[in-house]
């Protein structure tokens, strides 16, 4: 606790990104845990379902609650199905990429609050270091700069791991789309050929 207090006022801002980019990370990875699709098996239905049986993809597309009504659109059909599919599965993207644009904000945000409290920082010790009358004292001045720096290696602390759970997020959210376009365009096709 006495490093954050040495690190000054801009603790607190960067200590409310750190919890609030911490519940998003927390959160995200409970959601993208229970989310098993694409499994390792996709491929495999993907060439059964371009053979002309798709009641496997749907089924096991079916068993995770977010793809139920993607997979059941997959196997009911109807008129407007491309229209029907484009929409469900627009539906699910927005659900996977829930809270990954604010994380983003958080994890850029975080090394430039950092700066700007080394900043402060440093303007707060040199202004002290300009009024006093006696000459420079280096432990003083040194002091400063380390207080100052504190905020600078906070806010990279904030941001790294935030950078790499978004990258992960979107990489998943990334592939579970193109699966999504893979099996619509499989059952697509299969409708229209037959």
């Amino acid at each position: 606790m006495n490093i954050f207090l040495m690190g000054g006022w801009m603790m607190w801002p960067l200590a409310l990104i750190s919890i609030m980019s911490a519940a998003i990370i927390i959160e995200r990875a409970l959601f993208y845990f229970s989310f098993s699709f694409p499994g390792g098996n996709f491929t495999a239905l993907l060439e059964e379902a371009a053979a002309g049986d798709a009641a496997p993809l749907s089924g096991e597309m079916a068993k995770t609650p977010l793809l139920s009504r993607y997979a059941a659109i997959l196997a009911g059909g109807g008129d407007n199905l491309e229209a029907m599919l484009r929409v469900e599965g627009e539906s699910v993207l927005k659900k996977l990429e829930a809270r990954l644009s604010l994380l983003s904000v958080l994890a850029r945000l975080a090394p430039l609050m950092g700066l700007l409290g080394t900043v402060f920082g440093m303007i707060s010790t040199f202004s002290e270091i300009a009024g006093a009358s006696t000459g420079v004292n280096m432990s003083q001045l040194a002091g400063g700069i380390w207080q100052a720096l504190i905020t600078t290696a906070a806010g990279l602390c904030i941001a790294i791991p935030a950078l790499f759970c978004l990258h992960l997020f979107q990489k998943r959210a990334a592939d579970a789309a193109e699966a999504l376009a893979e099996a619509a365009n499989v059952v697509l096709s299969l409708r229209k050929g037959g």
